[in-house]
C-alpha cells in the first residue's frame, strides 16, 4: 500500500477549478501539456480525480492479475514492470522514469504485469474512467495518448529483437543506449546513467543471468567503452564504439 496519498478532487460541471497545482505538480512531459500553455477549457474534467501516492523500494504499485482500473505517472523515482513466475523466475518488462506512464495499455481489463518501485518512488494515478470522456472532447489529448501507445510499443519492439536476435555484448550496449537516451546526463568525460537499479535488474529485462551482466559490463568498462563509478550508475566514454558494439560492428 502507498506510505502517503494526497487527492485532487475536480468540479465534475464543465469548468475545472485551480488546476495549476496539479499541472505544476505533474511536469511538462507527456499528455500533462506545459503548464503555461495548457487549455483547462479544451481539457475539462482531466483528472476527475487524482491521487499522489508513495512507495518504498520493492513496494507493489499494482500486481499482475489486479482490475485494471487507474493509469499512472511517475512523478520522482522509478519504477519496473514485471511478470513473476511460480518458480521464482522473473522477467522484467520495461522501466518508468519521472515523466513516463505506466498502466495505459490496460484499460477495463486485469493487469498483466506487476509494477514495482525500484526506490523510493512518487506516482500519480489517474482512474481509467477519465479517458474515455477525455478521448470524445479533446484532439489534443488524443494526440498524445497515441503518441504514449505508439513510443510504447516501440519499446516492446526493441525490446523483443533484444531477447530474439541479439548476442549477449549487443542486448547489453542496446540498452545501455536506450538508457543514454532516457536518462544520460552529460559529464566531463562522458554521459552518466543514473539507473536507480541493479545488475539483476539489468539481467531480468535482457533475459541473461547476473554473472553474464558482470562480466560484459566489465569488459565494457576494461576497453574504456565505460566507467563504473557506483553499483547503479555508468558513465559512457565512448558512445560510438558502444553503438558499433549495438550494432554487432564492434
Amino acid at each position: 500500500m502507498s506510505i502517503g496519498t494526497k487527492t485532487f478532487n475536480h468540479a465534475t460541471s464543465g469548468q475545472v477549478p485551480d488546476m495549476g497545482g496539479l499541472v505544476a505538480f505533474l511536469g511538462t512531459n507527456g499528455f500533462s501539456g506545459e503548464a503555461e500553455n495548457w487549455d483547462e477549457g479544451r481539457v475539462s474534467g482531466f483528472p476527475t480525480a487524482a491521487s499522489v501516492l508513495e512507495f518504498e523500494r520493492n513496494q507493489a504499485i499494482f500486481s499482475d492479475g489486479d482490475p485494471a482500473g487507474s493509469f499512472y505517472k511517475v512523478t520522482s523515482g522509478a519504477v519496473r514492470l514485471c511478470k513473476l513466475f511460480a518458480d521464482g523466475r522473473r522477467q522484467i518488462a520495461g522501466f518508468c522514469f519521472p515523466g513516463e506512464y505506466f498502466g495505459l495499455a490496460c484499460q477495463g481489463k486485469e493487469y498483466a504485469l506487476t509494477a514495482e518501485a525500484m526506490i523510493g518512488t512518487t506516482v500519480v494515478r489517474f482512474p481509467h474512467s477519465c479517458l474515455a470522456d477525455l478521448d470524445r472532447s479533446s484532439a489534443e489529448f488524443r494526440s498524445h495518448l497515441v503518441a504514449l501507445l505508439c513510443g510504447e510499443l516501440s519499446l516492446a519492439q526493441n525490446h523483443l529483437l533484444m531477447l530474439g536476435r541479439q548476442t549477449v555484448k549487443e542486448r547489453i550496449a542496446s540498452f545501455l543506449l536506450m538508457m543514454l537516451d532516457r536518462r544520460g546526463r552529460d559529464r566531463r568525460d562522458g554521459v552518466m546513467l543514473d539507473l536507480h537499479m541493479g545488475r539483476q535488474d539489468i539481467a531480468d529485462y535482457l533475459g541473461l543471468t547476473i554473472e553474464t551482466v558482470c562480466r560484459t559490463i566489465s569488459d565494457l568498462k576494461r576497453a574504456g567503452v565505460l566507467g563504473v563509478p557506483g553499483p547503479r550508475e555508468i558513465v559512457v566514454k565512448k558512445i560510438r564504439l558502444l553503438q558499433d558494439t549495438a550494432n554487432g560492428e564492434a
